[in-house]
């Protein structure tokens, strides 16, 4: 099993194409991290022998919700990387694309077989069309709590702290 240090990597240090077998990508915020984003990296990897997690860059997460992230890059690329469902992950250092694409120049360098999304992700039309037009498989997924967990959502557990004071 890899180290996570060796599992955090960079456009530039992500291993070569070869060898990885089918490659699924994924791409989020992943600003605190809670369940329902271990249970997507399980999903995802059914879909794929090496999981690649994009963790948005801060600029892109304050664009999106602001006032976040609450954890700097690093951190939340180390938890990403921490699971043991992710192969690798790297921050999403490009311009944010309409649909909340952040990983283009990625995927045109690796030529993944898959990106997956959850069913309800709000910028489902242009991830598809990104992918039709590079050939990648579009995946989705449905937000599932198994058994003994309860839902939860980071914008939930961030609303709580503000309110803790």
């Amino acid at each position: 099993m890899r180290s996570t240090q060796n599992k955090i990597v960079t456009p530039a240090t992500l291993p070569a194409r070869d060898g990885l077998g089918k490659v699924g990508v994924c791409t989020g915020c992943y600003d605190i991290l809670q369940s329902g984003h271990a249970v997507f990296f399980e999903q995802c990897k059914e879909f794929c022998d090496t999981l690649i997690v994009v963790v948005g860059n801060g600029a892109a997460v304050a664009k999106l919700k602001p006032g976040r992230p609450l954890n700097p890059d690093p951190n939340r690329l180390f938890l990403v990387a921490a699971l043991e469902a992710v192969d690798f992950a790297l921050i999403g250092d490009e311009e944010l694309l309409p649909g909340k694409i952040d990983c283009y120049s990625l995927c045109d360098q690796l030529t993944p077989d898959v990106y997956i999304l959850n069913d309800d992700d709000s910028g489902l039309a242009e991830k598809r069309a990104f992918c039709e037009a590079r050939g990648i498989k579009l995946e989705l997924v449905s937000r599932v709590v198994p058994a003994g967990l309860i839902p939860t959502s980071t914008t939930d557990i961030a609303e709580k702290l503000r309110n803790a004071d």
